[in-house]
């Protein structure tokens, strides 16, 4: 379902607009309202928006001011304008900046809908052009993509780490726009099983497809490099295009753009900084994907490096943030910090056949890592279970790779699960193949278990952070200055909210400020409008509103009843 936003300073207006239309009749899933055009720029940095529907004059920004800074970030939201002004000028802005509709008020409600309903329309037709199958088997036949991707993957898995003439001559010759020393970003997208109304065999299609939006969003700033990894991964590195991605930094600046946004040292994160507009992006995709490839869409934006010493660390460090922060959920974007952690030690994977069970147990696909082990006991029961080299082998090369995952866990190499990983003195490793299984089955209980307590306990961690933020800063408190306060993306940080605690970010701020109010209310003699600033409501028109949809009573009858 579509998302669509309403903004009108009237509170009133955009309230009822929001409220008793039948939205969900013509595809609307989730209204969004905004009282301001800076707080609708706010939520667009936090949501993707298909459609908004702006009042023209309003304090501040205008909504025609409001369209042209939503076209320079984003060309595909559409936009309806309202206004009480028939003023020739203004329809004159509208259609240069092809707003999808120009509507005068008072406004029918059948004629709104039907405006909504016609952007929804051209939307559609627009996605389903940039993502349709034709185009994905045109570009799945060509020669040059597939050549583009060996290159890609020679590069992550290390193959390809010369860098000599043959290589540059390769870059040239694929038409691939990375060139030494260039600054990148890597993109991790891992997509979820697809719809029942794509073919059991449309795999890569839906890959191609979902590589086509990708490009088509991050365009018009940013060069896109695709492969599919060994894990299921589409990998993408982006490369800065002649556009600058800092729309802050002023145009002919001789300064060469740089995926690094000025205060990244801090670990902060500035509007309209390459970080948040990358998250932006990747957010849009996500959407995206999901309407129009009926599909869910995890997303990794890994720190900047240096193409292409740093391709093949960068990509180990975003396998194993995705592991950590991503794991078995869905639908989530992280963005990992500028700083790389320590180097994680030499891989082991010569040793296995992909996909050998270290990959596995690096990005966190448990039952996958099980299967894995199951066919290869089977093998071994299939050539003679207990013939004592097989058993040898067997048992090194899967304590190899448990060896590996602790050291890219930044932990010591102990006991695990209470097993001993490597021979140790008095102690004896399996002899027959049962017994390797035993064993096998009990180190990866433990392994599955330790994963999941401790991200559950990061998981605590963080939704006890954002409370506390939010009680010590309740009359400020955003989404996004949230997610600022924990390091973490907006979206990134209401999904795993939602997920822990099964209400949103938002519920919990209005509840925590409706409690504080109570209290504001019962022991102070504080004017109700002072109240209502001091929790962050500029109007308290609508500060008293939200009192009585949570307490049944305006404010002013509640302190009647309780003082």
């Amino acid at each position: 379902m579509h998302h669509l936003l309403i903004i009108d300073d009237q509170s009133l207006l955009a309230d009822d607009l929001a409220d008793m239309l039948p939205w969900g009749e013509i595809g609307i899933g989730t209204v969004h309202k905004a009282y301001s055009a800076q707080e609708a720029l706010q939520l667009m940095r936090e949501q993707a928006i298909d459609v908004l529907v702006t009042d023209i004059r309003m304090p501040g920004m205008s909504g025609i001011e409001l369209i042209r800074r939503i076209k320079e970030e984003g060309k595909h939201t559409k936009c309806i304008l309202l206004s009480g002004y028939s003023d020739f000028e203004y329809a004159k802005q509208a259609l240069q900046l092809k707003s999808s509709d120009y509507l005068l008020k008072p406004v029918a409600d059948e004629e709104i809908l039907a405006a909504v309903r016609k952007a929804l329309e051209e939307l559609n037709r627009e996605w389903e052009e940039i993502g349709s199958m034709r185009r994905a088997l045109y570009r799945l036949r060509e020669q040059l993509p597939m050549l583009r991707e060996y290159l890609l993957l020679d590069l992550l898995t290390g193959k390809d780490a010369s860098f000599n003439g043959s290589f540059l001559r390769k870059l040239e010759r694929y038409e691939v726009p990375f060139r030494p020393n260039d600054s990148f970003r890597l993109m991790l997208l891992r997509r979820e099983s697809g719809d029942a109304a794509w073919p059991d065999d449309s795999e890569e299609l839906l890959d191609y497809a979902l590589v086509n939006m990708a490009q088509e969003i991050f365009a018009d700033r940013f060069h896109l490099w695709h492969a599919k990894d060994v894990h299921g991964f589409i990998v993408c590195l982006l490369q800065v295009t002649g556009a600058n991605p800092d729309p802050e930094t002023a145009p002919g600046s001789e300064a060469e753009p740089a995926l690094r946004s000025p205060d990244s040292d801090s670990g902060g994160r500035r509007p309209g900084s390459p970080d948040e507009w990358l998250e932006q992006r990747a957010q849009k995709l996500q959407h995206m994907t999901k309407l129009y490839l009926k599909t869910e869409l995890s997303a990794l934006l890994s720190r900047p490096g240096t193409f292409p010493s740093d391709v093949r660390s960068v990509y180990e460090e975003a396998t194993v943030g995705f592991r950590r922060y991503i794991g078995r959920d869905g639908d989530l974007l992280v963005s990992l910090p500028h700083e790389p952690e320590a180097a994680p030690p030499r891989l082991l994977d010569e040793l296995y056949r992909p996909p050998a069970l270290q990959t596995l147990l690096e990005v966190g696909q448990w039952e996958e890592a099980e299967a894995k082990l199951e066919r290869v006991f089977a093998d071994l029961q299939r050539s003679g279970a207990d013939l004592p080299e097989q058993v040898v082998e067997t048992y090194f090369s899967i304590a190899a790779a448990l060896a590996a995952i602790s050291h890219k866990n930044k932990k010591p190499l102990r006991d695990t699960a209470g097993r001993p990983i490597f021979l140790a003195a008095g102690t004896r490793m399996p002899q027959t193949a049962e017994q390797l299984r035993q064993w096998a089955s009990e180190v990866m209980a433990g392994l599955i278990r330790e994963a999941r307590m401790e991200e559950k306990d990061s998981r605590s961690a963080l939704i006890r952070q954002t409370q506390d933020f939010i009680r010590n800063n309740l009359g400020s408190a955003t989404l996004s200055t949230i997610a600022a306060s924990v390091h973490l993306n907006p979206s990134y940080l209401s999904k795993i909210y939602k997920l822990e605690t099964g209400e949103g970010i938002s519920e919990y701020l209005l509840r925590a400020r409706m409690e504080q109010a109570a209290v504001l209310l019962r022991e102070t003699g504080e004017k109700i409008y002072d109240i209502s600033e001091k929790l962050g409501y500029q109007k308290p028109s609508y500060f008293i509103q939200l009192f009585k949809k949570t307490f049944g009573m305006t404010p002013q009858e509640y302190r009647n009843r309780t003082q």
